[in-house]
């Protein structure tokens, strides 16, 4: 919500804060064109502004998850309840910027959400299930997962999500 109604802000008072905004002619809108594309570079390699992006991006993917009907993968699974995005909402707010470039989120098969991360053939999520429970796995190729263990409180998701920048190479 922060990025759309920052660039509805930027939208309506574009031409109010650039000097160029009394020149007249082509060599104006020249001006304009070009300050405004300046605008824009600076505000795309931002640190604070890609991180706004990434953070509203994954929230957007969590509301539109929490749209699904039951069967929405043609083998009836769940579509995930209030309930697991609340918890995947939780897991979200305790990311970092760098996990978040590395993060998937996808309905899960048993009923929930699921929070995948992967680098090459290393493999971690933490899925929110529908009945509450929050579970944690990580994996090297072919290897036997290994569960991560997450109760739900805050400082068990910091340190899944530890684990999984340790094991991911985030």
């Amino acid at each position: 919500m922060a990025l759309v109604s920052t660039v509805e802000t930027h939208d309506r008072y574009r031409h109010t804060y650039l000097p160029e905004a009394n020149a007249v002619g082509e060599a104006g809108q020249s001006l304009r064109n070009s300050s405004e594309n300046d605008l824009r570079k600076f505000l795309a390699d931002s640190i604070y502004w890609k991180n706004s992006y990434l953070r509203q991006a994954a929230y957007s993917k969590l509301c539109d998850l929490l749209m699904l009907k039951t069967n929405w993968d043609s083998y009836g699974a769940p579509s995930p309840s209030r309930r697991a995005f609340d918890n995947a909402l939780l897991v979200l707010k305790s990311m970092r910027s760098s996990d978040l470039e590395a993060l998937s989120i996808v309905p899960s098969a048993e009923g929930g959400i699921g929070l995948c991360f992967r680098r090459e053939e290393r493999y971690a999520d933490i899925e929110a299930l529908n009945d509450g429970s929050i579970l944690g796995v990580r994996y090297l190729g072919m290897e036997t997962p290994v569960l991560i263990d997450v109760d739900g409180t805050d400082n068990s998701i910091s340190v899944a999500l530890e684990e999984i920048r340790n094991h991911i190479g985030i």
